[in-house]
């Protein structure tokens, strides 16, 4: 079962460095075509990159990673001698492991966040239409979204709001202690703004505004939300008009600088500023965390916050644990039902196409005006010892070397005896 995963995550490095090695969805048809290409042994991958983690989820029949991390450092511009000593792999029944536990979110920052379900899936379907997807890695999908889903379902671990969305309204609660006057903006319109803005809005936060790469995106979002648009290019300016800055934009470079921060703060006379910065890489340069005034928090900041709410959850590790293992138990049997059952059908074939050849010729032979009961001899012994070439060989190998394994094997089949 030669499944890997290679990768990194926030357990083994910085946000620095995940955020350089971070692979965009933009990024991922021109990366996984790359990859295969590099690492021609690799028949099948998938790459899943979020905040936490950066993964290659592969099929490879000889198994070696360093091809991968060769890849990833260059593809990325990242010296491998920088992050080689963060990765981790796996392979076989610990990558069916580690793949269902991510899906299930028991290998996340936040303890069952429910974010990195979708995430997988998302992982999975933009290979699958990159064509980089087999029966392989399409067999690990199917399990760890099963195992996953029952996961969630069957325990509580994931019921608390406990994300980082979450994270960011509690820290911004101990500032604000009412949202209802503070003037919010939001960068960014994708999943994590969407869902801070149903929680502001849940606390009674009524001024917000969007600023987005993307201005229908932005509009879209604004109009669920009652939210004014602003373009990205008018930052500079209007920064100083808010109380919370969260900003979520996938850009590889900051969107809001020190240089930004500092006027906007100068202008608000020094009034406190709550910026939630859960970009990777980081949107908001981390010297405006040095300014006075500003409560900058990144997704690792966010995350050790709120460590303390997850005891409940720590308490049903034990139990999703067990759930995964029997994910993994499942997944190896029906793997080796696909194998076995890609093994007879390769057999048969094969003693087909012996049986064809055979009748095939005599057949010729027949209508050559050779005797019918001469010809049916000679298949008769032609079929023989074409079907028992290999076993005889086999078998005097097997005695040879004293493998009596294989020739009780071969005794259990033929039911042959000494």
């Amino acid at each position: 079962m030669p499944i890997l995963i290679v990768g990194l995550n926030h357990e083994t490095t910085t946000l620095d460095m995940r955020g350089r090695l971070t692979i965009s969805n933009d990024e991922l048809p021109s990366a996984l075509q790359g990859l295969r290409e590099y690492v021609p042994d690799l028949s099948e991958a998938a790459i899943l990159s979020t905040c936490n983690r950066v993964e290659i989820h592969g099929f490879s029949n000889s198994g070696t990673t360093e091809p991968i991390l060769n890849w990833l450092a260059e593809y990325k511009e990242v010296p491998l001698s920088e992050f080689r000593e963060s990765t981790y792999h796996h392979t076989g029944k610990s990558a069916a492991t580690h793949a269902m536990r991510v899906a299930a979110g028991l290998d996340s920052q936040i303890l069952g966040e429910p974010q990195i379900q979708g995430q997988f899936k998302m992982a999975y379907r933009n290979a699958r239409e990159c064509e980089t997807l087999g029966s392989e890695l399409n067999l690990l999908e199917d399990f760890a979204l099963q195992t996953a889903k029952r996961v969630r379902t069957e325990t509580l671990i994931g019921s608390e709001p406990v994300s980082v969305a979450y994270a960011t309204i509690t820290m911004a609660k101990q500032i604000f202690a009412h949202f209802r006057e503070a003037q919010i903006l939001l960068i960014g319109a994708g999943s994590n703004i969407r869902l801070i803005a149903e929680y502001l809005k849940s606390e009674g936060a009524t001024h917000f505004t969007i600023a987005n790469r993307t201005r229908a995106n932005a509009e879209q979002l604004a109009a669920s939300i009652n939210a004014s648009v602003i373009e990205m290019s008018e930052l500079p300016t209007e920064l100083r008009k808010y109380d919370i800055v969260v900003s979520s934009t996938g850009s590889s470079e900051p969107v809001v600088t020190t240089a930004m921060m500092e006027h906007a703060t100068k202008m608000r006379r020094h009034r406190t500023v709550f910026v939630a910065d859960l970009g990777v890489p980081r949107d908001v340069e981390a010297a405006s965390g040095n300014i006075d005034d500003v409560y900058l928090y990144t997704v690792d900041d966010l995350s050790k916050i709120i460590s303390q709410n997850l005891a409940k959850r720590q308490e049903l590790m034990s139990v999703a644990d067990r759930m995964v293992s029997e994910g993994v138990t499942c997944y190896i049997q029906k793997h080796r039902i696909q194998f076995e059952s890609a093994l007879l059908s390769n057999y048969r074939t094969q003693v087909d196409t012996i049986r064809q050849m055979a009748l095939d010729a005599a057949i010729k032979k027949v209508e050559a005006g050779e005797p019918p009961d001469e010809v049916l001899a000679k298949l008769a012994h032609d079929l023989t010892n074409q079907l028992a070439h290999k076993p005889t060989i086999s078998i005097r190998q097997a005695s040879a070397t004293g493998n009596e394994a294989f020739l009780n094997l071969l005794k259990d089949i033929y039911e042959l005896e000494n």
